[in-house]
């Protein structure tokens, strides 16, 4: 789906495209669809976000998942209650995804970006570059941590993370395969990438 601006305006602009392509996945008889895009699932709020995922299952026929929708879920399921969150976006994007989490019932003690507004760019930064990032914006009262956006390359130091904080610390991309294994109806441990996928969950 055509994304070019980590801003409010093309997030919203890239719901234009969800109905093209869900039925375009969903033509490959697809058992989940996953909206991978953070932003633009978290942009039009809590009730946004449901309404997307219903547009995607009507359109794909097919369960569907959202990265913002799977991250609160995670959250949730890990007992976090009061968050850090860091981004790589610019502030309008930060203070809408506060919003979202907050009205999920998840408390952000601090949220802080990277301000990178062009999308592509925030594919190029460094897993260390996220790794110090987040160290930075780590705050000791929280008891968890979230990496945000599925363009950021965070699969590599969430364990990392996880051991020198001795918190649950989630990403996006993580959240996101977390949402479609559960939708597909599996729940045996993975290991390597963090509490939410090495321990077992109940469904």
């Amino acid at each position: 789906m055509r994304n070019t601006r980590s801003d409010v305006d093309d997030s919203k602009a890239m719901l234009q495209h969800v109905e093209r392509a869900a039925d375009e996945l969903g033509s490959a008889h697809a058992d989940v669809i996953a909206f991978a895009c953070t932003a633009s699932s978290f942009v039009a709020g809590v009730e946004g976000e449901i309404e997307l995922r219903d547009r995607i299952e009507r359109a794909g026929k097919a369960k569907a998942v959202t990265t913002s929708g799977s991250v609160a879920g995670a959250l949730r399921t890990l007992g976090v209650r009061r968050v850090a969150v860091a981004t790589p976006y610019p502030d309008e994007l930060n203070v809408l995804e506060k919003q979202f989490l907050e009205d999920e019932g998840i408390e952000v003690l601090t949220i802080a970006g990277m301000g990178i507004v062009d999308a592509f760019s925030i594919g190029k930064v460094t897993p260390q570059e996220t790794y110090e990032f987040a160290r930075r914006v780590w705050q000791a009262d929280a008891d968890g941590m979230f990496i945000s956006c599925t363009n950021l390359r965070t699969i590599d130091v969430l364990a990392r993370l996880e051991t020198e904080l001795g918190v649950p610390v989630i990403s996006s991309n993580l959240a996101t395969c977390w949402g479609c294994l559960r939708a597909l109806g599996h729940h045996d441990p993975i290991d390597g990438y963090g509490r939410l996928l090495s321990e077992r969950h109940s469904a």
